[in-house]
């Protein structure tokens, strides 16, 4: 791998987490909202940055890989709409504390990487799956926003 692939893995891998971290920085004064909502659904607050830097570094590979291999602006065009959406929730949900358009969101980013999912298994199987972890984790996302809404 040249210095050049290693930049654009760089760049594609730091992306999502650099953004991320503003994000999660911004908004971590007002996580405590999450304890204000009646909810059944509980998942300890540590596995929240664990599992989104996990995923931010698997949605940048799979981003570079795509690019890489296929000359696809739209896909792409939809990845970075999809992350703009995925960094939107935390401040909808947390700052503005609106959960019903939380829940828009996660509806939104369910749809989008979906058909990411789909549209990558068609051209890269392994690449696909690549999303797997981050369309699932949304699902579980989408179970908490449906738990908020019900209780509150």
């Amino acid at each position: 791998m040249n210095k050049k692939e290693i930049g654009k893995i760089a760049f594609y891998v730091l992306f999502p987490l650099v953004l991320g971290s503003i994000v999660g920085f911004l908004v971590k004064n007002d996580f405590s909202y999450l304890e204000t909502l009646n909810r059944t659904i509980i998942i300890p607050p540590i596995v929240f940055p664990i599992a989104w830097t996990i995923l931010y570094v698997t949605m940048g590979i799979w981003a570079y890989l795509y690019d890489r291999d296929f000359d696809d602006n739209k896909i792409l065009s939809i990845y970075y709409i999809a992350l703009l959406f995925n960094l939107l929730f935390s401040i909808v949900l947390f700052t503005l504390e609106m959960p019903l358009l939380a829940f828009i969101d996660v509806v939104i980013l369910i749809i989008m990487i979906g058909y990411l999912f789909i549209k990558t298994l068609k051209n890269e199987k392994k690449y696909g799956f690549i999303l797997l972890p981050y369309l699932l984790w949304l699902f579980v996302a989408l179970s908490l926003m449906i738990d908020i809404l019900i209780h509150n």
